[in-house]
């Protein structure tokens, strides 16, 4: 779904426009746009971008399906500009995010965007205008979706057309050690019941998918807390014996296998005497 590097969109160039609009609008319109605009922002931090796609325009959806996505940790809306009496707006709000940027990572920034919205149906829709979001080609027309050159960023859009982009995830990661635990050896009092709690943290800028191989040992659990974690978050692994185990002569081995690094984190799992 996600292309090569996204493009820095001109999102700070909206903030800078000011095109005539109405000073009020009627409060009817103005809590529609911006119950619309909150629920659609609360996805896209949520991470839950498909069923975001209902609240973006139809000539807009191909687009939003094939961009880079954010990472946002919250969103308010700061101002709303309306025009078109009131069928078209920007919505000028700030985002706090996890940005790529050395000595960033793991701590959200704030960061000013605009994104804009029609009426569509009766209903407020996100929507990208190409002559003024999309970039160029060197005649001077907007370049849709599939049609740029190798090497050329794809745009990043939505709440995402910010300005500071995120770059998407490649299919490998370049890190191949890109998630770290923080031990790869515990031990578990016997007999049980005993538990003893692995963390499992992503320093990358990308969210990454995670699952754990059982070892299928009777009385034994494991289990993640959640099977994808954000930039900058962590994941818990619980690994949990019960007091009838029957403990095992040799340690067991509990894998954490990341399939977008290409990453087996094992870990290591002994018994106190």
């Amino acid at each position: 779904m996600m292309r090569v590097l996204p493009l820095f969109l001109a999102a700070a160039a909206l903030f800078g426009q000011t095109a005539a609009a109405p000073e009020n609008a009627p409060a009817e319109v103005d809590a529609a746009l911006r119950a619309r605009a909150m629920e659609f922002y609360q996805l896209e931090i949520d991470g839950k971008f498909g069923q975001a796609l209902r609240l973006v325009a139809e000539d807009t959806k191909d687009l939003f399906v094939g961009s880079s996505k954010p990472a946002y940790q919250s969103f308010q809306i700061q101002k709303i500009r309306y025009s078109d009496n009131f069928s078209k707006a920007e919505v000028l709000g700030l985002v706090t995010r996890l940005l790529p940027i050395e000595g960033f990572m793991g701590h959200p920034l704030p960061t000013k965007m605009t994104s804009r919205w029609k009426l569509e149906n009766n209903q407020w829709c996100f929507y990208v205008d190409p002559q003024k979001d999309l970039p160029a080609t060197p005649f001077g027309r907007p370049m849709p979706p599939g049609m740029m050159p190798p090497g050329m960023p794809a745009p990043t859009l939505g709440p995402s057309a910010a300005t500071v982009s995120q770059p998407p995830m490649p299919k490998n990661l370049a890190n191949p050690r890109s998630l770290l635990a923080n031990k790869t050896e515990v031990q578990l009092a016997s007999p049980g019941p005993s538990t003893v709690q692995v963390a499992i943290s992503n320093p990358s800028p990308w969210p990454v998918g995670l699952t754990v191989a059982d070892p299928k040992v009777a009385g034994l659990t494991v289990k993640l807390d959640r099977l994808t974690i954000k930039p900058g978050e962590k994941a818990l692994l619980g690994i949990t014996s019960s007091a009838d185990m029957q403990i095992p002569k040799m340690p067991i081995t509990v894998l954490i296998k990341v399939p977008q690094a290409n990453q087996t984190i094992p870990i290591k799992v002994s018994f106190a005497n």
